[in-house]
């Protein structure tokens, strides 16, 4: 099958929304291969392995802003991650170069650029990074997942499709979903998460409200908290001691179980956590994260505030009394425990169409 190459990096939510594009193209009959930051331990490459796609390692990361030694190393670095490249898509022969945004895309695509691959980037937020808003002029075409960040885009070459989303986590009875996270179907669930690395204050806060709500309501409510590396056994260890339904996790491969099990959440702000909760049309606080570059989780949040089953709360705002009102305010909206997500149309498929047309 002819290639295709997918560069991610980071967290989750660069990653997902490429492998979400390669299962499109799979199905298109191309062979993704993703490009990953080469940090064995980096949540990006233990996500793509997950998946069983094929990966290629390399090496850049962003520029120092301080006037350092790894400043003055950088044209180096960089020069040498160009090379690399240039050696990987030799090794590849990609039919297209997709750049999921990130500044590991930077020497792939310049990479491709001068190889005369066609490529394209995918902005995944409503306030585009650096790295995307100088990659937009050497790229084929700008695919954007907010309508608020096509100004910062040549008309010509941007395209709207949205952020791609996982299939697998919708088509998910809440039945089923709460069966195999052994929660009770017809309780009202909230859902609490704060990215693959956790939020140590968001954790914090959103255990002790648990801890209050439980006391108060008993079993008429119950939390599903993904929790994240950093905070997992303390937080653990606290929920251990209330003895109402509850499921704790350090980290989700199936998410879809807890969306369908959800009634409302609390979370982060991420375009890809944006995006699936507009999708499930769920009440939801987003908690932005504070040192996102650009603020860009806040304004991703923006975006769909004026839908109105949404609220938007700053970390130094985020209160208890403000998070228990609004679970408060939801706790007796009606349950349908025969809910059933089933979008029509997947912004991925749209991705994908937009990718194999740049195919010479």
């Amino acid at each position: 099958m002819p290639n295709i190459m997918i560069v991610v990096s980071g967290t989750g939510g660069h990653v997902y929304p490429g492998i979400a594009l390669a299962q499109e193209l799979k199905q298109a009959g191309f062979e993704p291969v993703f490009i990953v930051n080469n940090n064995v331990n980096a949540v990006s490459v233990k996500i793509v392995k997950y998946s069983g796609f094929k990966y290629e390692l390399l090496n850049f990361s962003a520029p120092s802003r301080k006037i350092s030694p790894e400043l003055f190393l950088f044209p180096f670095l960089f020069l040498k991650s160009f090379v690399l490249s240039v050696r990987l898509i030799n090794k590849i022969s990609p039919k297209v170069v997709v750049g999921m945004g990130a500044y590991l895309s930077f020497p792939v695509l310049l990479a491709a650029k001068f190889k005369n691959i066609p490529s394209l980037i995918h902005e995944q937020n409503s306030f585009p990074g650096l790295a995307n808003r100088i990659l937009s002029k050497i790229v084929d075409k700008v695919a954007v997942s907010f309508i608020e960040s096509s100004k910062f885009f040549k008309k010509s070459k941007r395209v709207f499709t949205s952020n791609p989303v996982r299939k697998d986590i919708f088509n998910i009875s809440r039945a089923e979903a709460c069966k195999k996270l052994n929660l009770n179907n017809g309780i009202f669930t909230v859902f609490v998460f704060g990215g693959s690395l956790g939020a140590l204050k968001l954790n914090n806060i959103m255990f002790d409200i648990a801890d209050k709500l439980y006391d108060k309501y008993h079993d008429r409510i119950q939390f599903i908290h993904i929790v994240g590396s950093k905070d997992f056994f303390n937080i653990n260890e606290k929920y251990k001691k209330i003895k109402y339904k509850k499921y704790v996790a350090e980290y989700m491969n199936d998410i879809g179980n807890a969306y369908a099990c959800s009634d409302i959440l609390v979370c982060r702000a991420g375009a890809g956590t944006v995006k699936e909760v507009e999708m499930y049309g769920l009440p939801a606080i987003f908690i932005p994260y504070p040192y996102a570059t650009d603020n860009h989780q806040y304004f991703n949040a923006k975006s769909i505030e004026k839908e109105g089953f949404l609220e938007i709360m700053e970390e130094k705002n985020m209160t208890e009394k403000a998070i228990t009102a609004f679970i408060e305010k939801h706790i007796n909206n009606p349950i349908d425990n025969e809910r059933k997500i089933s979008p029509e149309i997947y912004p991925q498929e749209k991705l994908a169409q937009e990718v194999l047309k740049l195919i010479r």
